[in-house]
């Protein structure tokens, strides 16, 4: 075989050539580049408008031909987006931030990589007598040099998988449902009515598409002004305009919500405690008589308040376990005839004759007005290596290394709390409230009010009680109900079924929100409030999206498969 045999294109430049160094760095560079204009649009920051555009690095570039490329640079989007809005999780040791956020990146590896196939398959393919790249042109994909149709179709299934892969970091491995797309926009009145109808996932829809239809418009007219082409479609932006209808016309009808039929007085206490794993007997009694001198001041302060709430653990020892602690609080409700709910460690006996049914659960306790336990709700959704190890039982040095020594155990009830002027409340504890299902399922008992009862002192004063608290902001939302949040060292407010947030117990001069202290609210209730179509519906705007998502990508394997069939048919003939 002679040397034009084996080369028969020797003028061609090669693949090395057309994808070097430079290339791959570029597209890196802007893959990382994306990830970032997203990660502060969390907490820290809050810098929420570049929410909206964060993928226009990456739309306006070419994209590789190559799938391992792909791979790779979704891969560093995902960890330039993870790894910052999750530092805050290395306060707690064992460098959770990091790896949380290496693991994290996988999704958005996932939605670069499927975006990019979907674009493999929706660009024309070239003649076969040009099969050999011989421009980078050829052996890169362009997004927005797409068809008007073509480029709507791709528009629609990059928004319906990210949502598809936001609902599966939800749920898979326990679930991790954190800072979703849709997050970003807590503060944005408009996209928070879409939270009664779609829940979370809306907004972050309706966010891909309005990023792509601005990467149209932005090449359109670039290729207008350097080479005279006609001007860019506006089919895709209309197609955004007919999904923003719905949204405008949901924000009039969800925008109103009807006077309040009662109040109930909270006195909420904020100890401010610095978490520590292994308390003593001397900072378990100075925990103690802080939050007793707290609710005291309270109370004389508003003798009127119909309910004490603490957070969640706020003492560091089960209620009924501890002589000291249970004789302190009901000397404290004795004085003040006032009933509380409070966080705090449970511990049950499921059968009374049985040692082995002796349980710990992470608990919200209500007692009455004599000290006596009326009702508790125990956690569903544990903390997995703080709250419990995987495996502990196989690995107890494990246990002891990562946890408190020992596992607590999940409830299995929605329990309703009947709180004083016949309200009816249904208790997150820690971060359920990022957890939607949560939420909806306590309304869905016929709950007027939501409460948060938190200890994000884990956390020290980084960005994670500020994530934290934001989400139960979508959870009011979401169900039309007002949610209470009681923090042990920031956050506690109150948040109204629109979204506002009210009364947050601050520093009045500073206004810093790590501090000790307590305040009063007057949290309005709403009776007549009608169910949403999410609480009654749950997370059907997601499931429809998932759907989508998998029906486009069963097409595609379909017409790969279709193409690979004919192409064996064809060399079979010859």
């Amino acid at each position: 075989m002679t040397a034009e045999q084996k080369n028969p294109a020797p003028n061609l430049p090669n693949l090395r050539s057309l994808v070097g160094v430079r290339r791959r760095l570029r597209d890196a560079t802007l893959a990382a580049l994306a990830g970032l204009m997203l990660a502060v649009a969390y907490p820290p920051l809050e810098l929420e408008f570049l929410a909206w555009f964060w993928t226009l690095p990456i739309l306006l570039a070419p994209v590789s031909r190559v799938k391992r490329w792909r791979i790779l640079n979704g891969y560093i989007l995902g960890v330039s987006l993870f790894l910052p809005s999750l530092w805050w999780l290395n306060t707690i040791g064992f460098q959770a931030g990091l790896i949380l956020g290496l693991a994290c990146a996988v999704f958005p590896m996932a939605w670069y990589s499927l975006t990019g196939s979907v674009l493999n398959r929706l660009t024309p393919r070239p003649h076969p007598a040009q099969e050999t790249p011989s421009t980078p042109e050829q052996y890169t994909l362009s997004p927005t040099r797409l068809s008007a149709p073509r480029y709507i179709l791709l528009m629609l299934f990059s928004a319906a998988a990210w949502i598809t892969l936001e609902w599966i970091r939800a749920w898979i491995l326990t679930g991790f449902p954190w800072n979703h797309l849709g997050t970003s926009q807590w503060q944005n009145p408009v996209m928070l009515s879409l939270l009664p109808w779609t829940g979370v996932y809306g907004p972050g829809f309706l966010m891909i598409c309005v990023a792509f239809v601005a990467a149209w418009i932005i090449a359109g007219w670039y290729r207008r002004l350097r080479h005279g082409t006609a001007r860019p479609s506006p089919i895709p932006a209309m197609a955004v305009v007919a999904l923003f209808l719905p949204v405008l016309i949901l924000n009039l009808r969800t925008s109103q919500i009807p006077p309040p039929s009662g109040s109930l007085r909270v006195a909420a206490v904020q100890g401010n405690i610095p978490q520590i794993r292994a308390y003593t007997d001397q900072q378990f009694r100075a925990t103690l008589e802080i939050y007793d001198t707290l609710t005291r001041q309270a109370v004389h302060a508003y003798p009127d308040v119909d309910l004490v709430v603490w957070p969640e653990t706020a003492i560091p020892a089960p209620l009924f376990a501890d002589a000291h602690y249970y004789q302190t609080l009901r000397r404290l409700i004795s004085d003040t005839g006032v009933p509380m709910l409070i966080g705090s460690l449970h511990i049950q006996q499921l059968f009374p004759d049985r040692e082995d049914t002796i349980i710990d659960t992470n608990s919200a306790l209500q007692l009455n007005a004599d000290a006596e336990l009326v009702d508790f709700y125990s956690k569903t959704h544990l903390v997995p290596f703080g709250e419990y190890v995987p495996f502990g039982d196989t690995f107890p040095a494990l246990r002891e290394a990562i946890g408190m020594g020992r596992d607590l155990t999940a409830g299995r009830e929605f329990t309703i709390f009947n709180l004083p002027k016949n309200v009816r409340a249904g208790v997150n504890i820690c971060y359920e409230d990022a957890f939607p299902e949560i939420s909806r399922q306590f309304v869905l008992r016929d709950a007027d009010l939501l409460v948060t009862l938190t200890n994000d002192a884990w956390y020290a004063t980084s960005a994670g009680p500020r994530q934290h608290m934001i989400h139960a902001v979508l959870r009011a939302v979401e169900n039309r109900r007002p949610l209470f949040r009681s923090g042990n060292n920031s956050d506690t407010c109150l948040i109204l079924p629109d979204g506002s947030v009210s009364g947050a117990l601050i520093d009045p001069l500073t206004g810093n929100r790590f501090v000790r202290g307590w305040r009063t609210y007057d949290i309005p209730i709403y009776r007549a409030t009608p169910l949403t179509f999410y609480t009654r519906h749950g997370d059907l705007f997601a499931y429809v999206c998932t759907a989508a998502t998998f029906l486009a990508l069963a097409a595609v394997c379909a017409f790969k498969l279709t193409r690979h069939h004919r192409l064996w048919q064809i060399i079979s003939q010859e």
